[in-house]
């Protein structure tokens, strides 16, 4: 067969890793076309569906990188609480499609997020769902028009996308016109054939992080209203295409909104860990950088210690007694030595011992002595 490819291309197709972008693949590496007389075709052969062989490429395993949606959704809750704003997650109840009348060559299809590789709910679509729900409700265009905008202005109420919070499973649909293509001199009939026509759709029990955040000016009680809208439209009334049979419907998920607050609290706290750790890196840089060549070496050796209960005194002691320095470097070290046992009250130039040879800190006192006057 030859496909409308490079000739390098065509010789060797690639295959779709799982790893990857899976929204790149099911709009930019459609292979199942068939050449048919002079015009390309996928409508298969009657034996075999070619546009639902596709769309089977992406079901067989959740899409999406677990560690880049859970850091999406972690920045995306720190943004909206960052911002006074509120989120929640909402799992979806029956099937999910959204995107459904884009292009695509098996005529359905797919809204992708263009980083996470998943499906996903544009704000703009949730922000349309959310007004006209609100107007169903009865809201004064006066609010309607501050929150949501107009085509002059733009509201108030900050929607932002609906992203999932895990790698989504991803399930091959059917929509199965039995009157296409009629018109007056062939009018539809129960003696026309059905036409099936597949469609990608997102599983049931896929959930999704849903934020609404201020823009500027609203009050507290504008975002809990905005945010039971959202929750009303998405129960009642559902998102994404075809919610008039029943896809679409999600309802709250309070334990899942649990798990993920935690999740953020973990996140900060690891954050500001790492903070913490910076700054003290980067002070004992800036204090590194202002001591002697001695000094940054016994800091060094201080870190470095393979024993880190050993007393730092200790450590730089016996390091001195093995000869790691000599002459002038051999006479701060011990300077140092010095400093630091006297700090801890260890400096001892007498000793009340009947043993002096067991009394430790005055044997070192007179040992370091020795080195303070270049012995």
């Amino acid at each position: 067969m030859t496909l409308p490819l490079y000739r390098n291309a065509s010789s060797s197709l690639p295959g779709r890793v799982a790893e990857g972008h899976a929204g790149l693949w099911f709009d930019k590496f459609c292979n199942t076309w068939e050449q048919r007389r002079d015009s390309w075709s996928m409508s298969g052969d009657g034996q075999r569906n070619s546009k639902l062989e596709w769309i089977r490429t992406l079901t067989r395993g959740a899409v999406g990188s677990k560690d880049q949606i859970e850091e999406s959704a972690l920045r995306m809750m720190r943004l909206v609480e960052g911002r006074d704003g509120t989120w929640a997650v909402f799992t979806a109840e029956s099937r999910f499609v959204t995107g459904l009348g884009r292009s695509h060559p098996v005529e359905n299809g797919f809204a992708w997020h263009p980083t996470l590789g998943a499906p996903y709910l544009p704000g703009s679509s949730i922000k349309g769902m959310v007004g006209a729900w609100a107007k169903e409700e009865g809201v004064t265009k006066e609010v309607a028009d501050r929150l949501f905008g107009t085509s002059g202005q733009v509201g108030t109420a900050c929607i932002l996308d609906a992203i999932p919070i895990e790698p989504v499973g991803l399930e091959a649909d059917v929509m199965t016109p039995h009157y296409a293509g009629w018109s007056e001199e062939c009018p539809p009939g129960d003696w026309r054939s059905p036409t099936p026509i597949p469609f990608l759709v997102t599983a049931a029990g896929t959930s999704f992080l849903f934020g609404v955040m201020p823009r500027g000016g609203e009050t507290k009680a504008d975002m809990e209203m905005v945010e039971k809208w959202l929750r009303e439209a998405l129960e009642w009334a559902g998102a994404g295409a075809k919610t008039a049979v029943g896809y679409g419907r999600f309802s709250r998920n309070d334990e899942k909104r649990a798990g993920l607050k935690r999740q953020l609290s973990e996140s900060v706290q690891r954050r500001n860990k790492q903070i913490r750790q910076e700054a003290e890196a980067r002070e004992r840089e800036e204090r590194l950088a202002s001591f002697s060549p001695v000094e940054r070496e016994i800091q060094e050796m201080i870190d470095k210690r393979q024993d880190p209960g050993m007393p730092e005194t200790t450590a730089i002691y016996m390091a001195v007694g093995d000869g790691r320095w000599s002459g002038d470097e051999k006479i701060e070290a011990a300077r140092w030595l010095e400093t630091k046992m006297k700090a801890k009250n260890q400096w001892k130039e007498t000793t009340q011992f009947k043993n002096p040879s067991k009394d430790r800190d005055y044997n070192r006192t007179r040992q370091i002595i020795r080195w303070l006057n270049g012995e």
